[in-house]
């Protein structure tokens, strides 16, 4: 993530593995794959890491430049989706099952192949109203998304979490309670660690098995 930041400072890191970055002003320097070989390449120098570089003006079309990026081997891990490419987007998004667009699980794509829906091209031929009347406002944003909308905006901050959870598999049957205490003093301070970073407090603890 350090790496990411050294070559875009406005980012947002969405997972332990995954980061979107805000590459506006790039195109004016250089071309936009050409800056994800390099944001490659510093990547792997500095961590000894390879990254799939996905680019697009959205950040649901940049997830699936990404998901495009590994699935054809011929762009060598790095696929911008521009607007003066429209037949390189249309030819990925025909190619995109529902089920592998950002966001749609495989229950909504199930829903989705019912009604005739089996590409990320198709669904964003879909009217968005329709979607939001049969799914949810989450997936007509979606639609809109894989469009070039722009409906979800980078967040540099990450909101507070609403909950910590530390949970863990025991490595041997645990039958005294001695034992059990100790496992549970352990899970809490790791959990009150982690509270600690966030700067939040606390309002309920709960266990379960």
């Amino acid at each position: 993530m350090t790496a990411l930041e050294e070559m875009t400072p406005k980012v947002e890191q969405y997972s332990i593995d995954e980061m979107f970055l805000d590459i506006t002003g790039i195109d004016g320097c250089e071309d936009f794959e050409h800056f994800g070989r390099r944001l490659r390449a510093h990547v792997l120098a500095t961590t000894g890491l390879t990254v799939g570089v996905g680019m697009g003006p959205t950040k649901t079309l940049a997830k699936s430049a990404q998901w495009a990026s590994k699935e054809w081997k011929q762009f060598k891990g790095v696929l911008a989706l521009t607007t003066r490419n429209p037949k390189r987007t249309a030819t990925l998004l025909q190619n995109q099952p529902v089920e592998e667009i950002w966001g749609v699980g495989r229950r909504i794509a199930k829903k989705l192949n019912i009604m005739g829906i089996e590409n990320a091209l198709q669904l964003s031929r879909a009217h968005p109203a329709l979607i939001r009347k049969n799914f949810s406002v989450v997936l007509e944003r979606t639609v809109r998304e894989l469009n070039g909308e722009s409906c979800i905006p980078l967040e540099e901050f990450a909101p507070a979490k609403q909950q910590i959870v530390c949970s863990r598999s025991f490595g041997e049957r645990i039958t005294s309670k001695l034992a059990m205490q100790q496992a549970l003093c352990q899970y809490a301070t790791r959990a009150s660690e982690k509270l600690r970073g966030e700067r939040q407090f606390c309002r309920r603890v709960g266990i379960f098995h």
